[in-house]
């Protein structure tokens, strides 16, 4: 898969923005670190660890104490 996308300045620096479809494809969220590797013209990604990244981790904990809050608050005593 080829995807055009445009280099946009940030401050004092640039960024390249990547769409959540984009994340999606690659297996990567919110919050995840990539490790970068220069291969002549090419800019490589990959992902440093197996993990979730924080900003899911948050979710999911989020979901969690929503749905089960009143039944491991029980379970804790």
């Amino acid at each position: 898969m080829t995807l055009v996308k445009t280099i946009r300045k940030v401050g004092n620096g640039s960024a390249l923005p990547l769409d959540k479809t984009l994340l999606e494809l690659a297996g990567l969220h919110v919050g995840d670190q990539v490790q970068i590797t220069i291969d002549g013209p090419r800019i490589i990604l990959t992902p440093t660890t197996a993990g979730i990244g924080k900003e899911r981790l948050g979710k999911i904990m989020k979901d969690i104490r929503t749905k089960y809050g009143k039944a491991l608050n029980q379970l804790a005593k």
